[in-house]
């Protein structure tokens, strides 16, 4: 096995059988990194991209794909039939407005869980 290393920092980012000639990247904690073309022993170096995976993809437009308008919808529904629950049950109050503006951000991250993840 060899070991990879980040190189300036010597932190150990895993361990791979092999690395083939060309662009070799390895993946650790979301960041990817890049061989450098030096094997010292049984040690690669590698210099960190600035690039995360999360990021990439959190910051990143996702177009719907088949099936997902649907769970959209279907989602918002259930939310509009709570919000009118809310409307016409709590008194109006910052409470409401707190229950409201969450039940908006719920809506919000169940939709961004779908397009980030699917």
């Amino acid at each position: 096995m060899i070991k990879c290393v980040e190189l300036g920092t010597g932190n150990l980012i895993g361990e791979v059988e092999s690395i083939p000639n060309g662009n070799f990247e390895h993946i650790h904690n979301d960041y990817t990194y890049k061989f450098r073309h030096m094997i010292v022993g049984e040690v690669a170096f590698f210099t960190k991209n600035r690039y995360n995976i999360t990021i990439e993809n959190n910051f990143s437009y996702h177009s719907p794909k088949e099936g997902q308008p649907r769970k959209y919808e279907q989602i918002r529904n259930a939310a509009k039939e709570l919000a009118y629950l809310l409307e016409d049950t709590v008194p109006n109050s910052r409470e409401k407005s707190l229950a409201m503006t969450n039940l908006e951000q719920a809506v919000f991250w169940a939709n961004a869980g779908i397009a980030r993840n699917e």
